[in-house]
C-alpha cells in the first residue's frame, strides 16, 4: 500500500536532495559487496570514519543501485536513468528514506528551532514509515547520516527495536564520524565498515577531473582537507577570507598572546552547531599543525600558507610549545564532546577559549609578554 507522508511534511515537502556526490577510493570496501551481493546484504550497517570521505555517497549510491531497473553492477552501478534512478534522484522514491536535516524540519515546518540530529519525532517517524510496505515491492532502505549526532538514550532505544530484529525487506544504512558515541546495544545490531581517509592524489585527481579546479590548487586543498573530500570541495568554495582561516589566526592567537583577548569565529545566526562543528574542526588542524611543526619543522604541516603563524607561535612558546599544542588538540576534543549535548555552541566556544588561553599561561607564564 503507497506511503502516506506525515500531514505536517505533505505542506511543505523537504526540498530535493542534491545527487551524490562522485564517490572516490575505498577500493576494498566496493570489492566486499560485490562479494556480498545483494541478496547477501545485512539488515543494518555502521558507515564510520572521518567527515568527508564518502560514507553518505555510498550509502546513497548503495540505494539507488538496489532499486535500479537496470544496474549495471553491484553496489554502484545505477544507470541514472531508469524511473527508479529519477525518482531516487530526485528524492521522490518511496523505497529510500533519507533522514536528513531536511526531513526532520518537514516533521514540524512551523518550528523555528533549528534542526541538530534526529530527535524523538523524527525517530518515531522512521520507525513508523519503514513498517509500511514497500512501493516498488523491493526493499525498502533508510539512511541516517551523521547518526552519532543523537543526544538522548532514549531516542536510540526507538530504533532498537527495528535493528535487532532481522527483515529482509528492510536495510538501514547509518553513518558516523565517532560512532564511540553510538550505545554499544545500536552499534552490535550493525555490521560494521570503517571509511579510511582518501590519498591526497585521490582528492586531488577529483578535483581537476570533475570540479575543474587547477592542478596546483587541487594539489594544496587535498594536503589541507587530510583526507576528506568533501571537506576539499568546501575550501574550492571558499572565497575571501575563509572560516579556516579566521579559526585558525584566533586559536593560534590564544596560545601566542593568552593575556589578550582574540576576537572568536563567528557561529552565524542560521547552523549554529553546524558552524561550531567547522570552527572545531579548523581549530584542530591549525594546533595540530602547529604541533607538528614544532616537532618535525615545515615538512610536516598540512597548511603551508599558514607556516608564518605556526612559526610565530611556537617561538613565543618556546621548548614547550609541542607540548602546549598538544593539550590544546586534547582541549577540542573536550570541546567536541560538549558540543553534542544541549550546551549553546557560543559557550562551547567561549569555554574553549578560555581553557585555551590557560593551557598556554600554565605552560608558558611568561607567554604574551614577549
Amino acid at each position: 500500500m503507497p506511503r502516506k507522508p506525515p500531514a505536517s511534511a505533505a505542506l511543505e515537502p523537504p526540498p530535493r536532495p542534491d545527487p551524490p556526490t562522485p564517490f572516490v577510493g575505498h577500493a576494498s570496501i566496493v570489492r566486499q559487496f560485490e562479494r556480498i551481493g545483494p541478496s547477501g546484504l545485512a539488515h543494518a550497517y555502521l558507515f564510520h570514519g572521518p567527515r568527508g570521505v564518502g560514507k553518505t555517497t555510498f550509502a546513497r549510491s548503495l540505494a539507488l543501485t538496489l532499486h535500479c531497473e537496470r544496474p549495471k553492477s553491484f553496489p554502484l552501478g545505477y544507470d541514472g536513468t531508469c524511473a527508479a534512478c529519477r525518482r531516487g534522484l530526485a528524492g521522490s522514491s518511496g523505497d529510500t528514506l533519507l533522514v536528513d536535516d531536511a526531513f526532520i524540519a518537514s516533521l514540524d515546518p512551523s518550528s523555528e528551532r533549528k534542526v541538530s540530529g534526529v530527535n524523538m519525532d523524527a525517530a518515531r517517524e522512521v520507525v513508523r514509515l519503514m513498517q509500511l510496505r514497500s512501493y516498488e515491492g523491493g526493499r525498502q532502505v533508510c539512511i541516517i547520516p551523521r547518526f552519532d549526532d543523537i543526544t538522548f538514550d532514549y531516542v536510540y532505544n526507538t530504533f532498537l527495536k527495528e535493528l535487532e530484529e532481522p527483515d529482509p525487506g528492510k536495510l538501514f544504512l547509518l553513518t558516523s564520524d565517532r560512532p564511540e558515541r553510538i550505545l554499544p546495544t545500536i552499534r552490535s545490531r550493525t555490521s560494521q565498515i570503517r571509511f579510511a581517509g582518501l590519498t591526497e592524489d585521490e582528492i586531488a585527481d577529483t578535483l581537476v577531473e570533475r570540479f575543474d579546479v587547477d592542478r596546483k590548487r587541487a594539489a594544496t586543498l587535498a594536503r589541507k582537507s587530510q583526507g576528506s573530500l568533501g571537506d576539499a570541495i568546501a575550501l574550492r568554495d571558499e572565497e575571501g577570507e575563509t572560516l579556516g582561516e579566521i579559526t585558525r589566526r584566533w586559536a593560534l592567537a590564544c596560545l601566542r598572546s593568552p593575556r589578550a583577548l582574540p576576537p572568536m569565529p563567528s557561529l552565524g545566526k542560521d547552523d549554529t552547531r553546524g558552524a561550531l562543528d567547522t570552527i572545531l574542526r579548523h581549530a584542530r588542524t591549525a594546533l595540530r599543525d602547529c604541533m607538528a611543526y614544532a616537532i618535525a619543522g615545515e615538512s610536516a604541516t598540512f597548511d603551508r600558507d599558514a607556516l608564518a603563524e605556526y612559526r610565530s607561535t611556537a617561538a613565543a612558546l618556546g621548548p614547550n610549545a609541542a607540548s602546549v599544542a598538544a593539550d590544546a588538540l586534547a582541549l577540542v576534543t573536550e570541546a567536541e564532546n560538549i558540543a553534542v549535548t544541549n550546551v549553546s555552541p557560543a559557550t562551547v566556544l567561549g569555554w574553549l577559549q578560555i581553557q585555551l588561553r590557560s593551557v598556554a599561561l600554565a605552560r608558558v607564564p611568561d607567554a604574551g609578554r614577549r
